[in-house]
């Protein structure tokens, strides 16, 4: 649309519909718009000599669309409320089709899973590392002077705490009544 329009318009003194001066520095810009060449002759332009320029336009829809939204409306409400954690993702296995033997690019008495069962776990002893945390000062400069971390620690009986079930109201919003049917009765036996 750009070469279309540049090619519908006028040659006026030595300038090109866009306001570009043809002058020495702009030499083959100015031939490859006007379609002449020193000699007046077209020639064939290569797509790589060829620059494209995105207008950013002002797009005029001719109505206010704030008419057409509820009151309030705000586009980016919620945009950061989705938590990640409470999403649960599937791994979909994929059927691979392989178009040839593997056996043949396989060298001969090859098995895959030989020594599988060949390590003894029990065999195999685990060392927790402990790294020294050094925070640069001493703590017990901020800290009462009979302060003990670890007191009360078995001070407290499990079995006299009573744990209570809380019941939580669910308010989805919306009468859910609209939804259902008139004689709906949830507790009726099948």
């Amino acid at each position: 649309m750009l070469v279309i329009s540049l090619t519908a318009a006028s040659l006026n003194s030595g300038t090109i519909g866009l306001n570009f001066e043809c002058d020495e520095a702009h030499i083959e810009e100015c031939q490859l718009f006007s379609g002449a060449t020193e000699h007046d002759t077209l020639q064939p332009v290569d797509i790589e000599d060829i620059s494209v320029y995105e207008l950013d336009e002002a797009v005029l829809i001719g109505f206010d669309t704030k008419q057409y939204l509820p009151i309030g409306f705000n586009p980016l409400k919620g945009k950061g409320d989705l938590d990640w954690n409470s999403i649960e993702l599937f791994e979909l296995e994929e059927a691979v089709s392989i178009d040839f033997d593997t056996k043949h690019y396989l060298p001969v008495g090859f098995n895959a899973l030989k020594g599988k069962g060949d390590v003894d776990w029990n065999s195999i002893e685990l060392y927790e590392l402990e790294e020294a945390v050094n925070i640069s000062f001493d703590t017990k400069d901020y800290l009462p002077a009979d302060f003990n971390a670890l007191k009360g620690k078995d001070d407290i009986n499990w079995n006299s705490i009573e744990l209570y079930e809380l019941e939580e109201e669910v308010c989805l919003g919306f009468d859910t009544k609209a939804f259902l049917p008139a004689d709906f009765y949830a507790q009726q036996s099948l």
